[in-house]
Parts: C-alpha cells; structure tokens; sequence
C-alpha cells in the first residue's frame, strides 16, 4: 500500500508461472487491471513509491533464452507505473538472491543490490532520483522484507530463530517471528507470525480487540493490513476482503473483489508508462 495516497498494488498469481498486476483504489474500491507476466515476482521484495505512482519490483524469468542472456539477464530489479510492467529503470541481477528495494522517499530509493550495480544502458533512472545500493546485501525476502515491515509500522515482538539442518530438510522454525501493528485508534491489534518449514515461508494472522481481550483469527490470509482509511483488509484464495467487528463482538466479513476467473491475456503498455 502506498503510504500517502489511497492506492495499492495486488501481485495476483495463477496460472503456475503467471503474476497479474493490479492497482486498487481503497478510496472508491475500484481495481484496475494491469499487465501479466510469465515469470516470478517476488512481491516482499517491492514497494511502492510514497503516492503510489511507481513500483520497484523483483522478477525472474527462467527459460533456455534467458538464461544465455548476459544483458538483461534471467533476473532483475525494475521501477515501473502499475498496473504496467514495463521497465523505466533496471538492474540486471543474474542471480535471485537479494534484489528489489525500498522507496525512501518520492525521490529516493533504496537498491537491494550489491554496491556498485549498474542500471541497463536502456533503463536508467533519471537524474533527480537517487539510488543508493546495499553495502551488503544478503538473503531472499530478508531483510529487505523486514525493513519494509518496520518501516510500515509492525513492530517486532518476538525475534525469528530458525535451525538450518542440511539438504533435504534445509529449514525448521524454533522460534517464529511475532510482530504487531495496531490500528488507528489503539482498539485493535494485528498479529503476523512468521516461520518456515524446509524452504517454505509462511505468515499466520490474528487481530485482537483490546476492550474484549478477543482475538480473531484471519483464517488462511495471504496478507493482511489497516488500509489508509483504517480498515482490515485482507487477501484470501484469490479474493480481496474487508472485516469488522460487530457489537455483539463478532467479525464479518466483505468480499471486495474476486480474481479467480482472470486469465493470462496480452496488454500493451500506454504511452504515459513508458515514460518518467
């Protein structure tokens, strides 16, 4: 969610191998379908800029031309205008560990690369923005995703400690990661538990109201968060949903949209996004 405007970007995914984009106006609860891409996009690893007008994002597309490509390469970090893909600026990565970024401000970005990164002769970024690669940049989703968290406003409760038992188990969770978020008038609390089990992360989600002491659990949610009109809103088998609370202190819910019926289809970028 953009953190000064009521936009928000979705990264559908389905069919294997497809990532729709889609831009939501939390304001009107309209959705404006974007491009597809036949690829990855690992959505902890972007951000959207402080308006909502550009989106940093890390994709991989793997195929036997790619990986032959030394120029742009099978992977890659690029700054875009949802809902389009197309890339103002890229880094080529060649590898899918770190990549990505953060929006520090409107003109400012933070380059989940190493030091020293160049942007593709084609795609640079314009002079008045700034880019500051990672000294050292390490890992997958984190600590980019972490960064991202805090800065948004979840803060950690309950550090993450995780026991790495060698090929084929790679990974167990001793301690899950807590973090919370609380809403804008302090009632209420999100809790995101984080863990992983072998090479698969997942987030588990709970919202306690603090007059009640009752806690909620947001059953098989993708992604929860207070929208920027303070509401809980939450990602859920390909739908977009609203919740509440009633006085009788139970929760309901609203379904917002439903994507299941989309399918991969061509869509060529307008001319106002393929410019700064």
């Amino acid at each position: 969610m953009a953190r000064k405007s009521k936009t928000a970007v979705i990264f559908r995914r389905g069919p294997s191998k497809w990532v729709q984009l889609i831009r939501w106006d939390t304001g009107s609860d309209t959705f404006e379908p974007g491009q597809w891409f036949h690829g990855r996009i690992y959505e902890k690893r972007g951000d959207l800029s402080p308006d909502g007008s550009l989106l940093v994002y890390f994709a991989q597309k793997i195929s036997a031309r790619t990986l032959k490509d030394k120029e742009y390469t099978y992977a890659w970090t690029a700054i875009s205008k949802p809902p389009y893909l197309t890339a103002l600026a890229l880094w080529p990565k060649a590898d899918c560990w770190d990549g990505g970024g953060l929006f520090l401000s409107p003109k400012s970005i933070h380059l989940n690369h190493a030091r020293g990164a160049k942007a593709h002769p084609d795609h640079k970024p314009p002079g008045w923005l700034h880019v500051s690669p990672k000294t050292s940049p390490r890992g997958e989703d984190d600590p980019i995703f972490s960064e991202r968290l805090k800065r948004d406003g979840w803060s950690l409760k309950q550090a993450w400690q995780v026991e790495f038992r060698g090929h084929p188990n790679w990974y167990r969770t001793t301690q899950p990661e807590v973090r919370e978020k609380w809403n804008r008038n302090r009632n209420y609390v999100l809790q995101m538990t984080r863990s992983i089990s072998r090479l698969d992360y997942s987030e588990e989600y709970t919202v306690t109201d603090r007059r009640r002491s009752h806690v909620h659990s947001i059953a098989r949610a993708s992604w929860v968060d207070w929208d920027q009109n303070g509401r809980l809103t939450f990602a859920r088998d390909g739908k977009i949903f609203t919740g509440k609370q009633n006085n009788d202190g139970c929760w309901t819910e609203a379904e917002l949209a439903n994507f299941n019926s989309s399918r991969p289809e061509p869509l060529p970028s307008p001319a106002w996004a393929k410019k700064w």
